[in-house]
């Protein structure tokens, strides 16, 4: 339906929007932490609206399911315009306690309540990509708190398997099947980087983990792998690699983890 949408037939997108009013609500509902009603509530409408947004950006090649990507956008839009109210509120409150010639009056008081305000606003955005993360996760079998002990204990090794992570998340064939089966397409992946069958089967749930944070784009959790353009030890994917299984979104990967905390 989305592709016939942006192929031009509007009137699905209507339906659409009709169809998953039941899904808004509850999304909306699971930010907010309270029942949302449709028709006075303020946030439904954002949610309403993120929706739509969704339906505009959606590409199936970015790897994401519609539906975990419509549900982000709105997890997003809604905590963004309940921050801009309560920053809007908090202003108006400063500017009617806070005269500039009473002696109680301090410009760094005000300045830090802001910050403490943006602060708590980011922890919020933080949070909801977290518990949308545990929803993914569980697709896969597993749980958030596990992720620990199924992390590398050498920095090289969890290079080597984020350098995976990237490769599943870029290659749209790896990615698909990655996607539908719920699983590492391990066979294929082999015919890409030198690590053995055993290595990638060891490490399947750190190398999920940190695919489904590429995949999904995740704001904050992606500031956990910080990622630069300089030159690796592994070469996961080889251009004639590619040119021999005619894949040609196989390139060269040359990723260095400065820093790896998952």
């Amino acid at each position: 339906m989305i592709e016939r949408i942006h192929q031009g037939e509007d009137a699905l997108r209507n339906e659409l929007l009709q169809q998953y009013r039941p899904f808004i609500g509850t999304t909306v509902s699971k930010v907010c932490k309270r029942y949302i009603h449709q028709t006075h509530d303020e946030e439904f409408s954002v949610g309403l609206e993120a929706f739509n947004e969704a339906i505009s950006q959606y590409s199936s090649d970015k790897g994401s399911s519609f539906l975990s990507f419509a549900d982000l956008v709105i997890r997003r839009r809604v905590i963004d315009f309940i921050r801009k109210n309560k920053q809007r509120a908090l202003f108006v409150s400063l500017d009617e306690t806070a005269d500039p010639e009473s002696p109680e009056y301090n410009v760094w008081d005000v300045q830090a309540a802001i910050e403490q305000h943006q602060a708590k606003q980011d922890a919020e955005m933080r949070r909801e990509e977290i518990l949308h993360y545990r929803e993914r996760l569980r697709e896969f079998d597993i749980e958030l708190e596990e992720l620990p002990e199924y992390t590398p204990r050498h920095a090289d090794a969890r290079k080597n398997m984020i350098h995976i992570a990237r490769m599943i998340a870029d290659n749209k064939k790896l990615r698909e099947a990655f996607l539908e089966k719920k699983k590492i397409p391990v066979k294929y992946l082999l015919q890409f980087i030198s690590f053995s069958r055993k290595t990638v089967e060891r490490n399947r749930n750190y190398i999920v983990a940190i695919t489904l944070i590429f995949i999904e784009n995740y704001q904050y959790l992606r500031s956990y792998i910080q990622v630069d353009d300089t030159e690796g030890k592994e070469k996961l994917a080889r251009e004639k690699e590619g040119h021999r299984t005619g894949d040609t979104e196989s390139v060269s990967y040359c990723h260095d983890v400065r820093r790896g905390v998952l």
